[in-house]
This record gives structure tokens, sequence and C-alpha cells, in this order.
């Protein structure tokens, strides 16, 4: 019976969707709107895995191991990556909940914060929209180019594909960037959930699909269907057995397909192949990484970073220093100027248990 109730109502609400989408995409007015081209779906599925897991599609520059520590170390509270110039920090709750975290996403980052209600879903999350140094360095004359932030409110008891969720529609959440609100709906089926946005008028903005795996109270976003002003795009994911991304492929139409891939041993990743670069990541037994081999298509550019580490009492880096060498003449030769900097971390883990 709750199939055919998810089925009679998903008929409706989609015809709905699709109705007034398509009246605002064909109005004089556009249904422009300066709300950035983000949905809340990918954001949710971290934080209710309650793992910041890397991904391929993250920018090059990002450790793969900044976020995570090698089997058998004890569990932190906190851990803050910086290079210097940005620093990203991972924070969990005594219940090893995510309290803050960053989000990569093409052209830049965000920082999340999160509230809990006392039943344990998400009551609160405050999503601050920033810009990688590098980013900033290029739209430091640009007007627009200050962080922006969203305050999102979640309805009570929001868990999707929990004991406590009864599946269809939630009830309205909210979302206020400065002197803009925002209406977003959330639709969960057995096999996907939907993402519906409005603006304060009730002019519909965007829409999301996301196909995902569900099993024991937690789900995976399998592929994402976006249906926005350029028209329709799609993100599909591929994983290995043990759950880490090997493929991310994008389309949009009016653009060439891309790809990201990236291939594992014991979670981390050996190769990847991102913007037309290829990268061959060496680790030692310990699970630290040693050497990164780049190279591009063509062969122009033939790159060979290795490092060199502080460990602390664990024997976790918290201080790793990048030197960069070009292969020429079969030669490696120094290049510090192709060097990516130092990276720092620090770590507060959680108090020992008596007789520990």
């Amino acid at each position: 019976m709750k199939v055919r109730i998810y089925g009679a109502f998903l008929v409706f609400f989609l015809l709905i969707a699709v109705s007034a989408f398509s009246q605002e995409t064909d109005s004089d007015s556009g249904g422009q709107t300066d709300k950035p081209d983000f949905f809340l779906l990918p954001v949710l599925e971290t934080i209710f895995s309650g793992n910041l897991r890397w991904s391929p599609n993250w920018p090059s520059d990002i450790p793969p191991d900044g976020f995570s520590l090698p089997p058998g170390n004890p569990p932190f509270i906190v851990l803050e990556l910086s290079n210097g110039d940005d620093t990203f920090v991972l924070r969990r709750d005594s219940d090893g909940r995510l309290l803050e975290f960053p989000f990569f996403y093409e052209g830049g980052y965000a920082k999340v914060q999160i509230d809990y209600s006392p039943s344990g879903a998400v009551q609160t999350m405050n999503i601050e929209f920033k810009k990688i140094s590098a980013q900033k360095e290029e739209s430091e004359n640009d007007e627009g180019a200050d962080d922006d932030t969203w305050l999102v409110t979640f309805p009570p008891d929001f868990l999707p594909y929990s004991e406590l969720s009864l599946g269809g529609s939630f009830p309205v959440i909210n979302v206020s960037s400065g002197d803009s609100d925002y209406f977003v709906f959330i639709f969960e089926s057995p096999l996907f959930l939907t993402e519906t946005w409005y603006d304060g008028d009730g002019n519909m903005l965007a829409f999301c699909k996301a196909s995902v795996n569900t099993g024991n109270g937690a789900w995976r976003i399998r592929s994402l269907q976006i249906h926005g002003e350029g028209g329709v795009r799609s993100e599909d994911r591929f994983f290995d057995s043990s759950g880490s991304i090997t493929e991310i492929r994008l389309s949009s139409e009016g653009a060439e397909d891309s790809r990201v891939l990236a291939l594992y041993r014991e979670n981390m990743p050996v190769f990847w192949q991102c913007d037309d670069f290829i990268y061959d990541l060496q680790w030692d037994t310990r699970g630290i990484l040693t050497v990164i081999k780049a190279w591009d298509e063509t062969g122009a550019f033939d790159t060979e970073y290795r490092y060199r580490y502080d460990m602390d009492a664990f024997g976790t880096w918290v201080r790793r220093e990048e030197a960069a060498y070009r292969v020429q003449y079969d030669l490696l030769t120094p290049q510090p100027s192709y060097s990516r900097g130092i990276w720092t971390r620090r770590l507060e883990f959680f108090p020992a248990a008596d007789g520990d």
C-alpha cells in the first residue's frame, strides 16, 4: 500500500513540478535568481553518512588524505587542515555526528555547520560559500566576490530513509540569504529523492532528482538530474566494493561530456584522472602518501611531488612539506616554483575512557 501511495503522489507531484518549471522558464522574466547553482541533497548525504570522503572531483591541491587518519588511530573531535591561506575544519560532537565540514564543489567550497534536534534530526544548517585563496586572487576586483551565507531551517524530525520517515513529501525547508527567502521541498520515494526550489513569490527556480542506493537507514546518491535555467544536466556516480567513488560522468545540454576517474587501494586513491591530468599516487605501508606523479595527456607537463612529514605521538602527520620535480631528459630536476606549499593539521581527540 505504501508503494502505491508513493507512486500516485509522485505522478501528481512531478506533473505540478514540470508544469511550474515550464511556465517559469518560458516566461519573459526568465526566472532569474542570484541563488548559487547548489543543492542541499549532496550536503545532506554527507551529513547523514557521518563521513567526509575524498572524491575525484575535489580540487587537485586538496590532500586526498587531509581529513582521514590511518587505521588504528583514535577518533578525533576536531581536525583543522591549513596551508597558510585556507583553513578547513572537520568537527564532530560526542556522538560522532558532523558539526562542521567543508563541502567542495566546482567553483569553490562551502563551510557547513549543523545543529541537531534532541531526536538527532538536522534542525538548522549554516552554509557559508567561500572561494579558495587562488580563486579569491582572480576575483578580488569583482564587486560580487564577497562570500554568501545561507541559513537553512528544517522541519521537525527531518530524517529521510530512517525509521522516523513516512516517505513522500516533507514539510517545507526554509532558506534565507541576506534579504532573500527561498522555500525548498524534498520528496522521498523508495528509489530517489527530489529537491525543488521556489522563491519568496512562489516561482519555481530549479528542480533536482537524485537516484539513491538505500540500506540499513543509510542512503548514497548514485546520480543527479538537475533542471535549471540552463537546461538539464546530469551527474552519474560509480562506486567500488568499498563505496569509494571511482567515476563521475557529467553531461549537459549544449556542452561536451566530461568525467573524472579514480582507483583505490584500502580506500585511498592510487590512480586519478581529472581535468586532463593523470595522477599516480604512492603510499607506504603505514598509509602515508610519499609520491604523486602527475602528467597531462600531451606529455608537456610531467611533474613528481615528494613529501616530508612531521608526525605526532600516534604516527599521524601534522605537517607535510611538498617538493616538486620536473622530469627533463629522464632526470628529476628540482622545481620549487611548482610546489603547492606546506599543509599542517591540528587534531583534538576524544578523551580516553577510564581503563584505556
